[in-house]
């Protein structure tokens, strides 16, 4: 984790945020995760899994005890229950409460480093899907988003605090283990079982960290110049269908290298899987919903959308749940570029006006501004705020900076921020500075505040003149320019341009020709609404 930016959160992150509180910051003043180390074990015919975890801690103050998430087990119900806890191979002392774990610890000083080993098992309540798949084969994978990694392991289950991760898991031997960064070693086992061991020493937020272990069918796509290794995993039943739907991963992972910049993790594994989510994006191991491979090659966008999270959410990650729209609308509107790139204007026009419908009808029952420091659920933000908001206020950026600006920008605030963490006034800043112009109301307008215009035009003609009254209907203060395209009655048009500072605006111009219609925005760069 990196520490500038755990000063942002302590000193400049509003004590606003609902996802973030009191004790989630007084454990960011007091630590920082630097490792995790998983050795996990699996069973063919119980749901239990037994966990050796060792964690190794660096104290950013004295501290005489501290936690760290975990979901306990209590009597017999679900739950992880820890039997010991050591440190320098000496037992400590512990307190399992509902979700956390409480170590007491000999005084430790600012600047140490140690690493903790913890003994649990257990039965995970969520974040760790057990039992089968489409096709009743047994199967486990990790689900952690948003935080749901305590369920499985002890951790600091937030984006801000970033560590590397070694997992080792032993599992029968029928099932392969896909697992963040690279595969080191696969040891057999007697009776058959087998151990799988991956490591990553790139920092990555627990929200990504996961393993799954099924029955695989395994396709090694070939490599592009200077590309990493992409493999595909697919349940056997479905080889053919998943190995078509995925054999354009590298081309999509090309695309994005080319824009944003080189891809941040040692690999890229695709793989069909059960999740509640259909498609998660894990640090280098994305999980794909079962029901999307269906073999018709549908799912390139999900791919896309999939891809483009290694570099905005895993590598350049949200600072805090409010701006998660630095993840989501990042990978929702890039999504549309890449559309626009392979698929026409015309399908990425059409893109953006879904996404524009969608808006208008989720404010309607949810206004809310694009941080979001008022959702108190952090499953509930991932909502059309976070994503087709999200696009379009970014698709709004680079109608103002232009499209080159645009990419050299996003370029910018990724190498800014790549393996730590970011709000959206940094990534503003990194725009500012990249396009030399001044975003300051853009940011306080549609990133801060609720909402988006509400437009009525009214037409008057007289002989030989126009007169165009505009008016802002929301209640929100916008300023913005508008494009209208102007259809007269002798079959021509023109298209103008207004700049809306004021919630009533009239405008007039001398013509002999009579307006039949007024289309606002033909272009579609500005999110609006418009009020009949």
């Amino acid at each position: 984790m990196n520490l500038l930016k755990l000063f942002c959160l302590i000193l400049g992150l509003s004590t606003a945020s609902s996802a973030v509180g009191q004790d989630s910051l007084r454990r960011f003043k007091q630590l920082d995760v630097l490792h995790y180390d998983l050795k996990i074990n699996l069973f063919e015919k119980q749901n239990k899994i037994v966990v050796n975890e060792n964690l190794t801690i660096q104290f950013l103050q004295k501290s005489d005890s501290f936690q760290l998430d975990l979901v306990g087990r209590f009597e017999d119900s679900l739950g992880m229950k820890i039997s010991t806890i050591t440190l320098d191979n000496q037992p400590i002392s512990f307190k399992q409460y509902t979700d956390k774990v409480t170590f007491y610890t000999n005084s430790l000083s600012k600047g140490d480093k140690k690493t903790f080993t913890l003994q649990f098992e257990g039965i995970p309540t969520d974040g760790l899907i057990i039992g089968q798949n489409k096709f009743g084969d047994r199967t486990f994978f990790a689900d952690n988003w948003p935080m749901r990694a305590k369920h499985w392991f002890a951790c600091v289950d937030h984006p801000s605090d970033k560590a590397m991760v070694k997992i080792s898991v032993e599992a029968p031997y029928k099932l392969q283990v896909v697992s963040n960064g690279i595969q080191k070693r696969v040891e057999n086992l007697k009776p058959p079982r087998t151990i799988t061991y991956f490591e990553s020493n790139i920092p990555i937020p627990t929200k990504v960290i996961v393993f799954g272990a099924a029955n695989f069918e395994k396709q090694i796509l070939p490599r592009k110049k200077n590309q990493v290794e992409i493999t595909n995993f697919v349940y056997p039943q479905d080889k053919e269908k998943g190995f078509k739907d995925f054999e354009q991963a590298d081309t999509i992972l090309a695309y994005f290298e080319a824009h944003i910049g080189k891809f941040p993790f040692e690999k890229l594994y695709n793989v069909q899987s059960t999740t509640m989510y259909g498609g998660m994006e894990n640090a280098s191991c994305i999980f794909y919903d079962e029901k999307a491979i269906t073999g018709k090659g549908t799912i390139n966008e999900l791919i896309a959308h999939e891809i483009v999270h290694q570099w905005f959410g895993n590598s350049a990650s949200e600072l805090d749940w409010p701006h998660l729209w630095l993840s989501e609308g990042f990978a929702t509107y890039l999504t549309d570029i890449y559309i626009e790139d392979h698929k026409g204007k015309g399908a990425f026009l059409s893109q953006l006006r879904k996404q524009r419908e969608a808006i208008i009808r989720f404010n309607t029952k949810n206004k809310l501004p694009l941080k979001d420091t008022i959702s108190t659920n952090t499953q509930d933000m991932l909502n059309t705020n976070a994503y087709q908001k999200g696009a379009w206020v970014l698709h709004m950026l680079r109608e103002q900076v232009g499209k080159e600006v645009f990419w050299k920008a996003i370029a910018s605030y990724y190498d800014t921020y790549k393996f730590s963490n970011a709000r959206s006034i940094d990534f503003i800043r990194v725009f500012e500075k990249v396009s030399n112009q001044k975003l300051t109301q853009f940011y306080e307008e549609w990133i801060c505040q609720a909402g988006h215009p509400v437009i009525s035009s009214k037409i008057e003609q007289e002989t030989g003149k126009i007169k165009i009254k505009f008016i802002q209907n929301q209640a929100e203060n916008f300023h913005f320019s508008l494009e209208f395209l102007v259809l007269y009655d002798d079959n021509t048009s023109e298209t103008k341009t207004l700049v809306c500072n004021e919630k009533e605006i009239n405008l007039e111009w001398l013509t002999s020709k009579k307006v039949t219609t007024i289309k606002l925005d033909p272009n579609f760069k500005l999110l609006f609404e418009e009020k009949k």
